[in-house]
């Protein structure tokens, strides 16, 4: 697996934290709470690295959401959550005291996956109009197993590629340590597109 030079991990960690900041934004309003941000992570991951993240300890992802982009380039978002951030988000987004829900059932599922779609359009929507590109955000997919979510993440993004670049950024709210993961993935081949748009918008 090749690794990134620094360049490249820079352009997408400039276009992570742009995006990361109008998703807070935005799921601060959603929920009504303060929310901070961590700075992006940038990777090369293999599918398998990705899975072994999605699958460890008290932080294994419980819920899965992936929603598939496509247009200059071609890739992912992938939304993990563990299980008491994925129950305490329920409760924030149907306005119940944190600890209410106990599972998640439909009502839960159609509150999230709203959750999701609204995160993914705001921080595309801004990562597009920085970079100048033209991405497309398909259709959400949803699974929700409190046994662990690998073997959706494997069929959702499976045949896309065997490695991916990996922008991870995390959102939590203090008050109640919620946790949201928002992955972009994108196929090797993205870097040198990737890269290039930075460029142009630094250099004017």
């Amino acid at each position: 697996m090749a690794e990134m030079d620094e360049m490249a991990k820079g352009a997408f960690q400039e276009a992570g934290n742009i995006g990361m900041g109008h998703l807070a934004t935005s799921l601060s309003k959603m929920v009504n709470r303060e929310v901070k941000i961590d700075i992006p992570s940038v990777e090369m991951l293999s599918l398998e690295d990705i899975i072994s993240k999605a699958s460890e300890g008290k932080q294994k992802t419980v819920v899965g959401i992936h929603l598939q982009l496509s247009g200059d380039v071609t890739g992912g978002t992938l939304i993990l959550l563990p299980k008491f951030s994925a129950l305490s988000f329920s409760d924030l987004l149907m306005k119940k005291p944190i600890g209410t829900t106990n599972k998640i059932e439909e009502m839960q599922m159609r509150k999230l996956r709203e959750m999701g779609v609204r995160l993914c359009s705001s921080y595309m929507r801004v990562v597009n109009e920085f970079l100048g590109l033209n991405l497309k955000v398909g259709d959400p997919t949803m699974e929700v197993n409190m046994e662990g979510v690998s073997e959706f993440i494997q069929k959702e993004i499976g045949e896309l590629a065997d490695d991916f670049i990996v922008v991870k950024g995390e959102c939590f709210i203090p008050s109640t340590n919620s946790r949201n993961e928002f992955n972009m993935l994108f196929e090797p081949e993205a870097s040198d597109v990737i890269m290039a748009a930075v460029m142009k918008k630094m250099m004017g």
